[in-house]
């Protein structure tokens, strides 16, 4: 296992953001992804919420603290987050609803950090906590991947080639198709970030199950070649990009939307 040296940035006062002294391993959508959704979710917030976002992490963007939680979790203190960015559902199987206050999965993780948020008791950093979080994990549940085959560790133990490089199914969603556009995360959601009034009430009006089962129904897509393969490693590629891409970019720009309807429920009111 790769050691980290860590890092500190000083967010507001007793709030500290945790950063790898050296590259961290992939992370759903990797760190354009994850600021990707958060830029566009900032486009999207009330006054009101923006302004109590701004009391719990001071004057910066969403976008930088869009990779906390997998900072996070790399740390001895956030090591029990783990499994809260991933949900395992098989094939044609429902998700069987819970609610938890010691979560497993990232369904039950996003409503515990949602409690937390409209909790009045709570201290101002566990706010920000689970601020960072609901914002991570929000975008994570719409990366495909993340609600995976227990099989194949959503897709980690499966290799393919991707323009003749060698890499797993999860982290070439997680990454590499959407570095192939070779846009920094402010110019993709310059490009993106169009939702119709008419979309962004009906995106809104869901919630973190159907956001799953939304990705699980997207996981037969992505494994039609791989199936194809049978025991050969697939080799993919432009065909592959063409029809991943447009899924990548609807997710995406689904989550930041719909982290903006949940943040102004929450914060807004």
């Amino acid at each position: 296992m790769r050691s980290y040296r860590l890092s500190v940035i000083p967010l507001t006062a007793g709030l500290m953001l945790w950063v790898p002294a050296e590259p961290a391993p992939s992370a759903a959508w990797g760190a354009n992804g994850h600021r990707m959704v958060s830029a566009i979710a900032e486009h999207h917030l009330l006054p009101l919420a923006r302004l109590r976002i701004r009391e719990l992490i001071g004057p910066y963007p969403l976008a930088r603290i869009s990779m906390w939680a997998d900072e996070y979790r790399g740390t001895p203190e956030g090591g029990y987050t783990a499994t809260w960015h991933y949900v395992n559902v098989p094939d044609d199987v429902k998700y069987r609803e819970s609610e938890s206050d010691h979560p497993t999965d990232i369904v039950q993780a996003l409503r515990l950090q949602e409690r937390i948020l409209r909790d009045s008791t709570r201290s101002h950093q566990e706010h920000a906590v689970a601020l960072k979080l609901l914002v991570h994990f929000i975008a994570d549940i719409h990366q495909p991947m993340h609600v995976g085959r227990a099989s194949d560790r959503g897709g980690n133990d499966v290799e393919v080639r991707w323009f003749g490089r060698s890499v797993n199914l999860h982290s070439l969603w997680d990454s590499y198709i959407l570095e192939h556009q070779q846009l920094s995360y402010t110019e993709y959601v310059a490009f993106l970030d169009f939702a119709s009034a008419d979309e962004i009430a009906s995106w809104q009006a869901t919630g973190y199950v159907d956001w799953l089962r939304e990705s699980q129904a997207l996981r037969a897509e992505i494994y039609v070649p791989i199936d194809a393969a049978g025991d050969e490693m697939a080799s993919l590629g432009w065909d592959y990009f063409n029809a991943a891409i447009p899924i990548v970019e609807q997710r995406l720009l689904q989550a930041g939307i719909r982290l903006a309807g949940v943040l102004n429920e929450i914060f807004g009111e």
